[in-house]
Formats: C-alpha cells, structure tokens, sequence
C-alpha cells in the first residue's frame, strides 16, 4: 500500500473515530437531556397529582363542611318546627279550656290587668257573646266592692284572637290574650321546651 493510501486510510480512520465520537458525544447528551426531560416531566407530574390530591382534599373538605352546616340548618330548621307546635298546641289547649276553668282565669286576669277601671275589654268574638258580658259585669262587681271605680264596658267589635281579652283605655292596651301571653313567655319557655323534646 502507497504511503496515499496509507494517509488517506489514516484520515478515514480518523474521521470515522471522530465522526464515533461525535455520535456518542450527541448520543449520551441526547440520553441526558432525555433523562432531564423525563425527570423534570415526573417531577412536574408529581407536582400536578400532589396539587390536584390537594385541590380534590380541599373540595372534599368544602363539601363535607357545607353538608354538615345543611344538616345542621335543617335539624335547626326542624327542631324550630317543632317547638312552633308544642306553643300552637299549648295555644290550643288554653283555647279549649274547661269553661268554669277559663271564665275563673278571664276574672282574675282582668282584676290583675284593670288600672283605672274605664278600660275598654276585647274580647274573642267566641267569647264576645258568650260569657264576655257576664265576666265583665263580675269583674266591674268585684272592683266596686274592692272600692275601685268600676267601669269597664265591653267592646262591641271582637279580637281577632283565640282567646283571652285586651284592655284599652286611651292609646294604652294591656294584651293578655293567649297568643300575646305565649309570646311573652316563649323566649323563657323555649329552651325548656327544647330540653324536654331533644334530650
């Protein structure tokens, strides 16, 4: 072999040793570059999981405190229904009182009521024909034998309640109607009532 050709296979040999290196070279950073991109693609995956398993845990967290917040609203809701019946019940009973019972208690309700023994007394239009002039004329004996003025006269127009009576003299009422009595006690009533219905 000629020393060309020898140079010209030396050059070859060469070039094709370079051309190995420059293809492994560009082959192990391709690999590297691969292997960055893989690791930056888990790690942004890991990201996304941990920040979706995150956003999933806060919305299951939400939804389980609005759940519970309705169930509560609604025992809330339901236990207030119930209370409203125990009083619309009580307001039935006093209602439909015994009647010796309910005339004793209009007497002595009007006695503790009158002021200036003038008043006007409504009555339910129930008990407007009924026994209202009769418990009226009782109440206005009594107060004249307690050496009280005693002039109270009935009112021909009747309440538009279910029972008990108001007392107007002037721009001044005393409501002792039931609904009005029941009203006035159900602030002080209602936790009792509660106690007793959901202990």
């Amino acid at each position: 072999m000629s020393a060309l050709e020898k140079m010209q296979e030396k050059i070859l040999e060469d070039a094709k040793a370079r051309a190995d290196e420059i293809v492994n070279a560009a082959t192990a950073e391709a690999q590297a570059i691969l292997a960055e991109a893989r690791a930056e693609a888990a790690r942004r995956r890991d990201e996304e999981l941990a920040r979706g398993k995150e956003k999933a845990d806060e919305e299951r967290r939400r939804t389980l405190t609005l759940a519970e917040l309705d169930a509560r609203r609604q025992l809330l809701a339901t236990k207030a229904a119930l209370v409203d019946e125990v009083f619309q019940e009580a307001l039935k009973r006093l209602a439909s009182l015994e009647p010796a019972r309910y005339r004793a208690y209009l007497k002595q309700a009007m006695l503790e009521a009158v002021e200036s023994g003038e008043e006007e007394v409504v009555m339910s239009a129930r008990d407007l024909d009924t026994i209202g002039p009769e418990v009226v004329a009782e109440v206005n004996a009594e107060l004249a034998r307690q050496g009280r003025k005693a002039a109270l006269r009935l009112s021909s127009a009747p309440g538009g309640f279910s029972g008990g009576f108001v007392l107007r003299t002037g721009s001044m009422e005393v409501n002792s109607t039931f609904d009005a009595i029941l009203a006035r006690e159900r602030e002080a009533l209602v936790v009792e009532v509660a106690g007793v219905l959901f202990s």
